[in-house]
């Protein structure tokens, strides 16, 4: 025992002493030694040359470049980037372009060979641009779409109700929602009749062309579209064409600038490509390039990821779902966490699910904006199995907030809102399914201010089970201000638990559409809303009042005022109500005269991973480390006075399986806290600090 130990100790001292120091900065050169002193010009030469143990501190600038390492890490030993301090560092995926020259109007040329496939972009002042379009984008926002009608049309036609006028649409394209609006989808432009747009011809007798097609008429309509990447398109300011047989691209700036050095194009898919397993990524950002993810073990942290894959509609595609997205993870066992994740025209975050990839863990992240083309793309769209979203903060989205239909999964604490800005007939949180249960956990989340578009019949669910949709465990969610079913479950769905959960200010509590299917073995039990039906094989102990019952509604505190009907009123569930007090449990998502739970990410005000919650203008910061953890967790404290901390580590059923108070003093300190003997899964932090309320997701593994 003490030879293997030694043994051990010598193996990790001697990785210790091999491992090397690398430094690469806008002022050195790849000729230099990559010492501090003399550092390396490109990340390229450092990730060339490092093995397990080396780590890479980068120097603040922008790399044109894409971080791809040569090597890989061990668990023991991983491979690391990160920026050096708190410099400010930017991979971009982009090339300036500086030499312009007056077309004509207000547009400009410039010599260039930017063609990047779908990929090809512009930027002017770090925003994409618009690819020459009619109607043109006139208020900014790729969420109106700025469409026009359809009037016809058949499998490979689109009769318009209007087209522009003396305009060449040769080598354009055609964008198409239709009057479902559940999907789009893009079809090059083989010719132009009258007001007929010909194109390759869709099989209008599957899904997506099914029912999303000219010759279905619904909400009063036959869809709509736009057309675009045509030069003679080119009429309004953030518009630009680029003509492939010249290499120069046409640019009309946005309030009527000559546009200088912050015009760029994408010339790089990527700017971050791992294929090798145990690489940590830290404190770095990336802009107008895909962050691929091929290697195991590999870590993503705090890094600031915009416009990771800005790109054109899939030509032709004929699911209307895309892989990519401005996280493409591909590899099991990774950890993206604490990044913000900003602007994408589909994916934010997206999982393969084939290729053996599984135990994926997103936590903590704030991810915006994502899905202007209204494909299903989402925010986060996940088919890994055994995969974690945990406290995450989404907001904006074409279409839904979170797609997650693996097996074996858990979804909690996420705060997520503002979708379906483009489709209809989706939720904030949505499915599908087929004959297996998902033994999937959606818990302790928000799901809000979400809306179907006028131009359908506004669908947009909170929790959607959608087509079959079977063994999910729906409890303690919060649900308000959306325009159809706080959940909705659809054909063969069955096994579903939905056990204490709030819903406020939707239009019902429940949907089922059958189809002609059958469902069975749904229980709907200790849920609150204002309004029914309730909907199920097994529906009891739920309370249906228009009355307020919130503590603070106008705060968001949705735990239930002293007289509220929730009190005491609802049924024991082992593993759901564990922890209750008083003489039954309470009926909803929260507990009276409890500390309450804030889902989110903390970099954007939320309860995750390492949070931050004010009163009185008290300061109080923690830190959960390391997350996720086995034996131990060390909570990390920072705050302005002394005070009596009491806290209690809460499993994912309301049992408190640690407990503990102590006095802490001003300034920073640790706490730590035992695992040993919890059984792998999500837990929650939950501590009281004088006026400060801390609450923080950790994962058990």
């Amino acid at each position: 025992m003490h030879k293997t130990i030694l043994f051990f100790s010598f193996l990790f001292f001697a990785v210790g002493l091999s491992a090397t120091d690398y430094y690469v900065a806008k002022s050195g050169s790849d000729t230099n030694d990559g010492s501090e002193g003399s550092p390396f010009l490109t990340i390229s030469k450092a990730a060339s040359l490092m093995v397990a143990g080396d780590v890479c501190y980068i120097r603040q600038g922008t790399y044109r470049e894409v971080l791809r390492p040569a090597n890989g890490g061990t668990a023991a030993a991983p491979i690391t980037f990160r920026a050096f301090g708190e410099d400010k560092v930017t991979i971009s995926a982009t090339e300036p372009i500086e030499s312009w020259t007056l077309d004509e109007g207000t547009t400009y040329k410039a010599s260039a060979d930017i063609e990047l496939d779908r990929q090809t972009m512009l930027y002017y002042n770090g925003e994409p641009m618009d690819y020459a379009r009619w109607p043109n984008n006139e208020d900014g926002n790729p969420y109106t779409i700025d469409a026009m009608t359809v009037d016809n049309g058949t499998a490979s036609t689109i009769i318009a109700t209007e087209l522009p006028a003396n305009v060449d649409l040769s080598g354009g394209y055609v964008w198409y929602l239709g009057a479902h609006s559940g999907a789009s989808w893009t079809q090059p432009i083989s010719s132009v009749s009258g007001k007929t747009i010909h194109h390759a011809a869709n099989d209008i007798t599957r899904w997506p062309f099914n029912p999303h097609n000219p010759t279905v008429f619904r909400n009063g309509n036959r869809g709509r579209f736009y057309v675009f990447g045509a030069k003679d398109l080119l009429d309004f300011p953030k518009e630009w064409y680029f003509d492939a047989a010249a290499d120069e691209v046409f640019f009309s700036p946005p309030g009527g600038d000559t546009p200088n050095a912050t015009t760029e194009y994408a010339a790089r898919t990527h700017t971050i490509l791992t294929d090798k397993p145990w690489t940590v990524i830290e404190g770095i950002g990336t802009f107008g390039g895909m962050v691929e993810i091929n290697g195991d073990h590999t870590t993503l942290r705090n890094c600031d990821i915009r416009y990771g894959f800005q790109v054109l509609d899939e030509i032709g595609n004929t699911n209307a779902q895309v892989s990519e997205g401005s996280v493409w993870v591909r590899a099991s066992n990774v950890l993206v966490e604490d990044n913000f994740i900003e602007g994408g025209s589909h994916n934010g975050v997206s999982v393969q699910g084939w290729g053996g990839v599984s135990d994926v863990s997103i936590i903590a992240n704030e991810i915006r904006e994502f899905n202007t083309v209204g494909n299903h793309s989402s925010p986060i769209r996940c088919r890994s199995p055994r995969s974690k979203l945990i406290s995450n903060t989404l907001v904006g989205s074409g279409r839904d907030g979170i797609f997650i239909p693996s097996n074996d999964c858990e979804v909690a604490w996420n705060d997520v809102s503002d979708v379906m800005r483009i489709n209809n007939d989706g939720g904030l949180f949505y499915v599908v399914g087929n004959d297996s249960d998902k033994n999937t956990s959606i818990h302790h989340n928000w799901f809000h201010d979400s809306f179907g578009p006028d131009y359908a019949d506004g669908r947009c669910a909170g929790i959607y089970l959608d087509n079959d949709s079977k063994g999910y465990d729906v409890h303690h969610n919060v649900v308000w201000n959306i325009s159809w079913s706080a959940v909705q479950m659809n054909w063969d769905a069955w096994n579903n638990d939905i056990f204490n959960n709030t819903f406020w200010n939707v239009q019902q509590a429940m949907g089922i559409w059958l189809n002609g299917r059958i469902q069975k073995d749904n229980r709907i039990w200790n849920n609150y809303t204002p309004i029914g039906p309730w909907e199920g094989q097994d529906v009891a102990d739920n309370v249906i009042s228009a009355s307020n019952p919130f503590l603070d509604l106008a705060a968001l505190d949705f735990r239930p005022a002293d007289d509220s009907p929730l009190i005491n009123a609802g049924r024991i569930i082992p593993g759901i109500t564990d922890g209750y007090r008083g003489a039954a449990p309470e009926v909803g998502a929260y507990e009276a005269n409890q500390p309450g739970w804030i889902p989110g990410a903390p970099r954007a005000g939320g309860g995750g991973t390492t949070s931050l919650f004010n009163s009185h203008g008290t300061r109080v910061r923690a830190r959960v480390f390391p997350n996720p953890a086995t034996d131990r967790v060390f909570v990390n404290f920072e705050t302005t006075e002394s005070g009596l901390l009491n806290w209690r580590l809460i499993a994912a059923d309301g049992r408190s399986v640690r407990s503990s108070q102590r006095t802490l003093a001003a300034g920073e300190q640790s706490i730590m806290l035992n695992l040993r003997g919890l059984p792998a899964g999500t837990y929650f932090f939950s501590a009281t600090l004088r006026d400060a309320y801390i609450g923080q997701a950790i994962i058990v593994r």
